[in-house]
């Protein structure tokens, strides 16, 4: 489908700022370079549920990861067996896995709204409008729609399959017994690779066809989005015409994900492993790791991880690191680790000047007069973020802006970041509406509309609570037949709690 671009695009997104988001894990655990007798307890700072040893409750004694067998073994030699009762840090962290799963949903939707916006608010401006007539269309339109679905080859054979992979990542890092499986001929890493394909097929099932599915954002299917021909071109005038629903992505995805995923397990083992074990260079090392395997890189992010973190490493204590003279003990660490629980930002913003055009042939066009008068205004902007995840957080944006007329934004949406030093460069993507209004004695009616916005900015620590930030975005609202487009600049004072 059209949207597979977005796929690969999103996940690009996700994958490419990995070289960027090189946030420091507390000292003395939960890094790959650090030793298994410098984590204090599992009760440190590593994820929850991925302790770098944990006790089994039934046995009594300390769990291990062996490397050969890949089974768990208790620190007496006695093996843990997969039936035994484990503790509660030892079992599969479904709401963790859940939380990641939904939140690269997000991100691959953020790509759909501003890509096909028209086709979001085909229904009289306003999303989801007419859901259960036009989710029903678009279920019955793909049960007769073949295997085709009018998408370049590559999008099809090579997008899904990243997606599905990554998916597949998801589930294994969230399985305590699946985690520090690396490729073997075992049963026990056969087993967990297909309880990821299983994880994979939901997650693409409910990207093709579930209730927040392309066909749901998007309306493929539907007869508000008339079938196309081979080029693109609307209306559908030859026998075989595309409704952008095809059966392609829902095999593809699982198989093709699965085997791409085992491939990084492959080139994890056989390529990297080499790698480690001729080097000393952390560099070096970090590089191969991310670039030799892209998709798990991600999938670390999405967790809370380094991009070139590794649960098997962890789980045999490899270390790189000879010099601890850098160790820092947790209560240390607790003194002077900033608050990252969230932030709060209020500032100044600057809207400027309006540009218009009619997005069923992409070609600029005169502003009405409401989208005319919204241009350079100026106002403030406050928001607040609250973190869920290590790199990801929930964003709340209002903002009031003057001049020929009154504009309230109100958007809400995910944001990305990481911090490097002083400095935390982020981005996000929100929804939501806006609400222009006029000189009411020259009887200008309101109006609200739909909007989403995309946006880059940098926040650099002034003081241990305060940052200062810098935000640049691109806010589009409007109708199927019109479009309005603004820059948005913001700057002010960050607190962080």
């Amino acid at each position: 489908m059209a949207i597979d671009r977005h796929i690969f695009l999103a996940t690009v997104l996700l994958l490419g700022s990995a070289c960027a988001f090189g946030q420091i894990s507390q000292a003395g655990c939960n890094s790959t370079f650090t030793a298994f007798k410098d984590c204090s307890s599992p009760g440190s700072e590593a994820i929850p549920g991925f302790p770098i040893l944990a006790h089994d409750a039934a046995m009594g004694r300390p769990w291990q990861f062996d490397a050969k067998t890949q089974q768990g073994t208790g620190t007496d030699g006695g093996a843990v067996s997969e039936t035994s009762s484990l503790p509660e840090q030892q079992r599969f962290h479904w709401g963790r896995a859940l939380t990641e799963s939904l939140t690269f949903l997000l991100i691959e939707q953020a790509y759909v709204v501003h890509t096909d916006f028209r086709w979001v608010v085909s229904e009289n401006g306003i999303p989801f409008n007419h859901y259960w007539r036009d989710y029903r269309q678009s279920l019955s339109e793909w049960t007769k729609s073949g295997w085709d679905d009018g998408d370049p080859n590559w999008f099809g054979y090579v997008g899904h399959p990243i997606q599905g992979a990554l998916t597949g990542f998801i589930q294994i890092q969230n399985d305590p017994r699946s985690a520090p499986l690396e490729f073997s001929k075992t049963k026990a890493y056969w087993k967990s690779r297909l309880k990821a394909a299983l994880w994979n097929a939901v997650y693409s099932t409910q990207w093709n066809l579930g209730p927040l599915s392309e066909v749901t954002v998007e309306k493929y299917g539907t007869k508000d989005r008339a079938p196309w021909n081979s080029n693109g071109s609307y209306p559908c005038n030859t026998n075989h015409c595309y409704t952008g629903v095809g059966q392609i992505d829902i095999v593809m995805t699982p198989l093709g994900g699965t085997g791409w995923l085992i491939g990084e397990d492959f080139l994890d083992k056989k390529v990297i492993r080499r790698v480690e074990n001729s080097t000393q260079n952390r560099l070096l090392i970090d590089t191969v790791r991310v670039a030799l395997n892209p998709i798990r890189s991600g999938a670390n992010m999405l967790h809370g991880e380094h991009p070139w973190y590794r649960a098997s490493r962890e789980a045999q204590g490899m270390s790189f690191l000879t010099d601890q003279k850098t160790k820092v003990t947790p209560d240390e660490t607790a003194k002077s680790q900033l608050p990252n629980h969230g932030n709060i930002f209020f500032g100044y913003t600057h809207a400027g000047v309006s540009h218009c055009e009619v997005p069923a042939f992409g070609t600029t066009t005169s502003c009405d007069a409401v989208s005319s008068a919204a241009s350079n205004l100026t106002g403030w902007n406050a928001s607040v973020e609250k973190m869920y995840l290590r790199y990801f957080g929930a964003v709340a944006d209002f903002s009031g802006q003057y001049g020929n007329v009154s504009q309230g934004n109100f958007l809400f949406g995910i944001r990305g970041g990481a911090s490097i030093g002083r400095f935390r460069p982020y981005g996000h993507a929100m929804i939501g509406a806006v609400r222009v209004s006029g000189d009411a004695s020259a009887g200008s009616t309101p109006e609200t509309s739909f909007a989403e916005d995309l946006g880059l900015g940098i926040d650099t620590r002034l003081a241990r609570l305060w940052s200062w930030r810098n935000q640049i975005d691109a806010l589009k609202t409007g109708s199927p037949e019109f479009e309005r487009r603004n820059l948005r600049l913001s700057s002010g004072f960050v607190m962080r709690f």
